[in-house]
């Protein structure tokens, strides 16, 4: 199996390419009249965003996103009462361009890497790696006790409205996916009315190791693109849990040898910071992970 290296640039080209009549020119124009100075391109860029980095010491960022992925404000807003401490501040300014346009918002820079880029362990011992670890995974899991607590109040119509949709992902899974998933599916099924007993909460749609920032001691510092947000029942997002338990090469996927271990831990700060959690709620929370 061969393994494409990223580029940035050639990200930007098939993003303006495919998505924009909009220039890369005309883009980094008005970030600059927006932030002031010099803007520059992050390291990693979304599929249907450009992104980058302006103001006085680079502290703003810039983001103009496609039609079909525009931020939902007010989710973004929700976001940032239930985390605080994580989602950047974001306002929107409007569009640019007639044809297929581009919407732009204005965020605030948080300090850190995506954890994608911290994977890397040749420059440190393991028992380093493993500290980083285990501050990752308790940041996310205060990350969810947060969530759970600033749980939102949803009327039935929308409740039954999620409940088709989520019958539908299901659906869709059970046709496209091979035979040997499809035990994992019907689990799922029946447990699925049991999954709208939990507290409905904001959630991130995209909870991937690039939208999760990281310091150099493993901290988590942000948590951006909330381009899919939406407030679902509890858990639909806890597969991020299991993205940092273990890694992806070219031979598939591996848990870490110490995944248990840091498995625990997430479900000891989460219970600790929500005052306790019944098992059979952490159960059906651990089967969530199956929907995505």
């Amino acid at each position: 199996m061969s393994i494409e290296v990223y580029s940035v640039e050639s990200c930007i080209q098939h993003f303006f390419d495919t998505s924009t009549t909009v220039t890369r020119a005309e883009c980094d124009i008005k970030a600059a009249s927006l932030v002031g100075g010099t803007v520059t391109p992050v390291p990693i860029q979304g599929v249907w965003s450009y992104t980058v980095t302006g103001g006085p010491g680079q502290a703003d960022i810039v983001q103009f996103r496609a039609e079909r992925s525009k931020l939902d404000m007010a989710n973004i807003r929700i976001a940032e009462l239930v985390h605080a401490k994580d989602v950047p501040r974001c306002k929107y300014y409007g569009q640019i361009g007639s044809q297929y346009p581009l919407s732009i918002y204005v965020m605030e820079k948080r300090d850190g890497v995506c954890y994608i880029q911290t994977r890397d362990t040749s420059w440190e011992g393991k028992a380093e790696f493993e500290m980083r670890q285990f501050r990752t995974v308790g940041d996310l899991a205060r990350f969810f006790s947060a969530a759970w607590r600033g749980a939102q109040e949803v009327s039935p119509s929308i409740v039954n409205n999620l409940h088709k949709e989520l019958e539908s992902d299901l659906n869709r899974l059970s046709q496209r996916l091979p035979d040997r998933f499809t035990k994992t599916l019907n689990l799922v099924r029946q447990n699925l009315p049991r999954i709208f007993t939990l507290p409905s909460v904001i959630t991130h749609g995209d909870l991937n190791e690039t939208n999760i920032l990281v310091d150099n001691a493993g901290h988590i510092s942000g948590v951006i693109d909330w381009a899919e947000s939406k407030v679902y029942p509890f858990g639909i997002s806890l597969w991020a849990l299991e993205n940092i338990l273990g890694y992806m090469d070219s031979n598939g996927w591996h848990y870490y040898d110490n995944a248990q271990e840091l498995r625990d831990e997430f479900w000891q700060i989460f219970e600790t910071d929500i005052g306790g959690i019944q098992e059979d709620v952490k159960k059906v929370s651990e089967k969530l992970d199956s929907l995505d």
